[in-house]
This record gives C-alpha cells, structure tokens and sequence, in this order.
C-alpha cells in the first residue's frame, strides 16, 4: 500500500512538472505565440489515472496560470473576452474528462468481467490459473509451502433438477459466501466452472490446510441444513509441489473425485 501510494505522489508532482514546463514555455515564446492549450495535457493524464477529482484541481490550477499569462500577453484584452477563453478551455476540459471517465469505468468493468466470475464474485477459472501460477513460483523460489484446496458439490446436478436454475444460482453464490467466510485474507478464491471451485492457500502446510478445507466442509454443511441440503467433497494438494499449476490442479482434482468414491461429505489429502 505505502510503495503505491508513492507511485501516486510520484505521478502526481510529475504532472504537476508538465504543468510548470508548459507554464514556463508560455511565458517564454512570443505574446501572439499561445502554448496555454498544452494544459490539457496535465489534466487529462492525472484524470485518467487518479481520477476526476484529481482532474478538476488541475483544471482549476491550469486556469488560474492561463488567466495570469493572459493578463501578461495580452493586457488590453476585455474582461468579456477573457472569460470567453477561459470558459470555452474549461468547456472543452468538461467534455475530455468526462469522457475519460466514462471510458476508464468501462474500462474497469471489463477487466472485472475478464478476471472474476459475475455469479459468486470469485476468480474464474483463467484468473484462478494464473495466480496459482505466481504463487507456485513464489513457493518454489523461497522454499515454502503452499497448499490447494480443490472443492466440488455433491449431487449439486440434482438440485437444478429438483429446485430450479435460480436455486442453483442462489446456492453457488451462498457456497462462494461460505468459502471466502472460511479461508483467510491471503488464501484467494476461484470457481473453475459450473459447482467446482478451488483454494489457493500460500504459506500453508498439511496439517493447516486439511483443518481449513474440514472447516470449509462443515461450514457449507451448516448453511444448508434446509431444503436443499447440500454437502461438498474436497481434495487437499499440499507441500512445495512439483510440477505445473495444471498438473496440480489435475491432481487436487483426483483427490476430490477420490472424497467423493469414499463417500463424499469429506476431505482426501495427497502430498
């Protein structure tokens, strides 16, 4: 959080340094020479990236210096006129900003769509692989351990049949709730597709990780103790693994459908 913030204050002054050059070369060039337009750089990039509020105080700083200049280049210039410049730079600021920031909103909307599953608020299944890879990498390189939980519903085929696609829903995004409620805030989230999720768990050994997914077990046993009554069986993956993050996936994947041949409502570990 602090080293972001520091890349914010960092971009901000570097504006703020664009600001002061354009500013200086105005003052420089020849009176009927007009460099104050170069403003609207400074303000679109920090709207862009810090937001419209951020923009309008560089709107408002930018101004002020355009009207200072004025009254230096062109000192016989009306009070009318003036403030038709003036209003027109900060008309056409308004239509730029905004329109950035409707493009940046959309711009988060999609990276939303491309990386977590709009159901259950999870990472989907692209997302979840490609964290996994990093926190593969991670484990391996500081010889740590790390664990994946691999989770599939029982019967979940058989709630849709009996209740409907909105139940289903309805229970997918209940189990979604149940897991994030159960794990920690390092552990990270991801539905793989249709009633399969998984877990990935850095820094945690065996013991630890088999514990959590038990825990994880019973908690969505517990929320639903009605109608449907829905269980889960769950494949543990833990150590500092070899292989790739589809490899591990393939086998926490194989310990789960071996939860389910034991009986399901369970949990099978493999080293």
């Amino acid at each position: 959080m602090r080293k972001s913030a520091l890349r914010r204050a960092a971009w901000l002054l570097g504006n703020a340094g664009l600001v002061a050059l354009v500013c200086v070369l105005d003052r420089v060039t020849p009176p009927h020479v007009h460099l104050g337009v170069l403003y609207v750089l400074p303000v679109l990039l920090v709207t862009w990236q810090d937001g419209v509020q951020w923009g309008l105080v560089f709107a408002v700083l930018t101004t002020l210096l355009r009207v200072r200049a004025g009254l230096d280049q062109v000192p016989d210039a009306s009070p009318i006129e003036r403030a038709l410049n003036e209003g027109s730079y900060l008309v056409v600021l308004a239509v730029a900003m905004s329109g950035l920031a409707q493009l940046r909103r959309t711009q988060e909307q999609l990276e939303q769509l491309a990386t977590f599953d709009p159901l259950t608020g999870a990472l989907n299944a692209r997302a979840f692989l490609g964290h996994l890879e990093y926190e593969l990498g991670r484990a391996r390189r500081y010889g740590r351990p790390m664990a994946l939980l691999y989770l599939d519903l029982d019967n979940f085929k058989t709630v849709n049949d009996r209740h409907g696609h909105d139940t289903g829903d309805a229970v997918l995004r209940l189990v979604g709730d149940a897991i994030r409620q159960t794990v920690r805030r390092a552990d990270t989230v991801g539905r793989l597709g249709g009633d399969e999720f998984a877990v990935v768990m850095p820094e945690t050994d065996g013991p630890v990780a088999h514990a959590a997914a038990a825990r994880l077990a019973a908690g969505i046993r517990s929320v639903f103790r009605g109608t449907p009554s829905v269980t889960a069986s769950i494949g543990v993956l833990s150590g500092t693994p070899a292989g790739t993050a589809e490899e591990l996936l393939r086998r926490a994947d194989q310990a789960m459908y071996a939860a389910k041949r034991s009986g399901k409502d369970r949990v099978v570990e493999v080293a």
